[in-house]
């Protein structure tokens, strides 16, 4: 089946869509999912009532629920080439490092859905709602299966290697729950935590 180009207008409707999602994305996090409303929405994008339902005729609901799916397929993208990266040519504890500040760096420099995702989650129909708990249990298997062959290398000891890929995965999450919440145990700047806390773990599985 031949590929038909795409034109200008729709270009056009693309980046439409995106600046609806942006504007939508930044209100839903200063002001909440029940504390925006689509005048609002309107308003702060400039656009009118007629437009934001052509691209979105579920409204406010799909919106929320589409940057949810958004996030959650280019997170998982994101999550797979970093675990790619954990290969047995580069130092583990270097390897860790950039997989786990990568994946930080990425939830961090997005603020406004971190922000949405802890207040708003709720609000979310779809499968959707859980998906940074899926994204870290179906990655979890492949950090497990990475560490495996680093122990069949010789580079590490024998371990339970699950548990040990929840404890890499559960520093970079205390990392970006510090920055969003009141729970905040890092006691220096987030780059020197995860430098320090992989340097630990890993040093307690060598042989």
């Amino acid at each position: 089946m031949k590929r038909v180009p795409k034109t200008s207008r729709d270009h056009q409707a693309a980046e439409r869509r995106e600046q609806i999602l942006l504007g939508a994305k930044q209100l839903f996090a200063e002001h909440g999912y029940h504390g925006t409303s689509i005048r609002a929405m309107n308003k702060h994008i400039g656009i009118t009532d007629g437009l934001l339902y052509h691209y979105f005729p579920g409204g406010k609901q799909e919106i929320l629920e589409t940057i949810f799916h958004e996030a959650q397929k280019d997170r998982m993208e994101l999550m797979d080439q970093l675990i790619k990266g954990i290969h047995p040519g580069q130092p583990l504890e270097e390897a860790l490092y950039l997989f786990i500040s990568r994946l930080v760096g990425t939830l961090i420099g997005d603020p406004d859905f971190i922000k949405i995702m802890l207040r708003d989650s709720d609000n979310i129909l779809s499968e959707d709602k859980n998906f940074m708990t899926q994204l870290i249990m179906q990655r979890h298997q492949a950090l497990t299966e990475a560490l495996t062959k680093r122990a069949e290398a010789g580079e590490i000891r024998e371990m339970d290697f699950r548990l040990a890929a929840k404890q890499v995965i559960s520093v970079g999450m205390m990392a970006v729950l510090g920055q969003f919440t009141a729970v905040n145990m890092i006691e220096t700047d987030v780059d020197s935590y995860l430098k320090n806390m992989v340097a630990f773990t890993v040093s307690l599985w060598r042989k």
